[in-house]
C-alpha cells in the first residue's frame, strides 16, 4: 500500500486519545528511542516497547482512511485511554514514518507456497512460540465444526484450565479472550449446537475456577465480565438451538452453579445474566429441578445469601 493512501496523522489527534500523563510518558518513550522492531503490514503498524518489564511490551495500531481503527498492547495499562507504549509507536509513526519496514500482506507473503511448505512454517512458528499451538487446536476444533461435526468440546476444557492456571490476571483474560473469539464464529454462523457446546464448557470452566483465591486478583472484574459473556452466550443459544433434554438440563445447571456460586461469594456480579437466562429458558419441568437445587442451597446458606436464594425463586413465581 502507498504512502499517500495511509492516514496522515497529527499529535493533536494522539493526545485527545490519551490521558495527558500517559501522552507525556509516551513522548518521552519515543525520544528516548524505545520503540523498536517497528514495521508496517498494510494498515498496521507494529513494534516492541521498551517498558517496566524485562521483557518489551508488543504494541500495535490498526489504522483506518479516517485515523485510528484499533490499538492493543500487552501492557496491564487499563485507566481510559490509550497507553504510553501506543503513544510512542504512533508518534514514531508521524514523525519517522521511515522508521518502519515495510512488509507485504500475510495472503500476499504466502501466496504460492505448497501446503508442505505452510505446514513446516507453522510448525517452525510453534517451536520458537509453543503457546501458538493452542491456536492450531482451536482452529481445528473450530474447522471440524464448520464442516457439520461435533466439536471437540475438551479442547476448549483443556485450554480454560490452562488458562485459568496464570498467576496474572491479564495473561488469564487474554487466553479467555482467544477462547471466546473462536465460539464467536460459530454462533455467528448460526451453529447454535456446537457454541452452546463451547459456552457451556468455558462456562463451567471458569466458574468452577473463580475461587476466592482468583476472585482476589480479578481486581477489575475482567474475568467475571468474560464469564458473563459466556453465560450471556449460553443463553443465546438456549433460546436459538435445538437441544435434547440431557444438553439442555446441563447448560441450565451451568448457568445455575454460576448464580449459586456468585451468591455464595457475596453477590459479586460473576456471570450476572445466568439468572435472566434461568428465569427466561428453564420451563416447568426443569423447575422442578432447579428449584430442589435451590432449596438444598438455602438451607445451607445464612443472612444475605439466603435471602437472594429465596428471592430467585419468587422471582421465578413471578414469571
Amino acid at each position: 500500500m502507498n504512502r499517500e493512501k495511509l492516514p496522515k496523522l497529527a499529535e493533536s489527534v494522539i493526545r485527545k486519545l490519551a490521558s495527558e500523563q500517559s501522552f507525556e510518558r509516551g513522548q518521552d518513550y519515543y525520544h528516548g528511542g524505545s520503540v523498536g522492531e517497528a514495521l508496517r503490514q498494510g494498515m498496521m503498524l507494529r513494534a516492541e516497547c521498551a517498558g517496566s518489564d524485562y521483557e518489551p511490551y508488543s504494541v500495535s495500531v490498526t489504522l483506518a482512511k479516517d485515523g485510528i481503527a484499533e490499538t492493543s498492547c500487552t501492557c496491564p495499562y487499563d485507566w481510559g485511554g490509550i497507553c504510553k507504549h501506543v503513544v510512542a509507536l504512533l508518534l514514531t509513526y508521524v514523525h519517522k514514518p521511515q522508521a518502519f519496514r515495510i512488509i507485504p500482506p500475510l495472503d500476499a507473503m504466502l501466496a504460492g507456497r505448497s501446503k508442505e511448505d505452510l505446514i513446516a512454517l507453522i510448525g517452525e512458528m510453534i517451536k520458537r512460540d509453543p503457546e501458538l499451538l493452542t491456536v492450531a487446536e482451536l482452529s481445528v476444533a473450530t474447522g471440524e465444526a464448520g464442516q457439520g461435526k461435533a466439536i471437540d468440546v475438551m479442547t476448549y476444557r483443556r485450554q480454560a484450565r490452562r488458562a485459568l492456571q496464570h498467576d496474572n490476571p491479564r495473561a488469564i483474560e487474554k487466553d479467555l479472550c482467544a477462547l471466546r473469539d473462536a465460539v464467536a464464529s460459530l454462533a455467528k454462523s448460526s451453529d447454535w449446537l456446537n457454541a452452546g457446546a463451547i459456552y457451556h464448557a468455558l462456562l463451567d470452566e471458569v466458574v468452577r475456577g473463580y475461587s476466592d483465591l482468583l476472585h482476589e486478583i480479578d481486581e477489575d472484574g475482567d474475568i467475571a465480565i468474560l464469564a458473563d459473556g459466556f453465560a450471556q452466550g449460553l443463553g443465546q443459544c438456549l433460546k436459538k438451538g435445538k437441544t435434547d433434554k440431557q444438553t439442555r438440563k446441563a447448560w441450565l445447571g451451568a448457568l445455575l452453579e454460576a448464580e449459586l456460586i456468585d451468591i455464595e461469594l457475596g453477590g459479586i456480579d460473576l456471570a450476572p445474566s445466568a439468572r435472566g437466562a434461568i428465569l427466561e429458558h428453564a420451563d416447568e419441568e426443569d423447575w422442578i429441578w432447579i428449584e430442589q437445587r435451590v432449596r438444598v442451597a438455602i438451607q445451607k446458606s445464612r443472612g444475605w445469601a439466603r435471602e437472594a436464594l429465596v428471592e430467585l425463586l419468587a422471582e421465578r413465581q413471578k414469571v
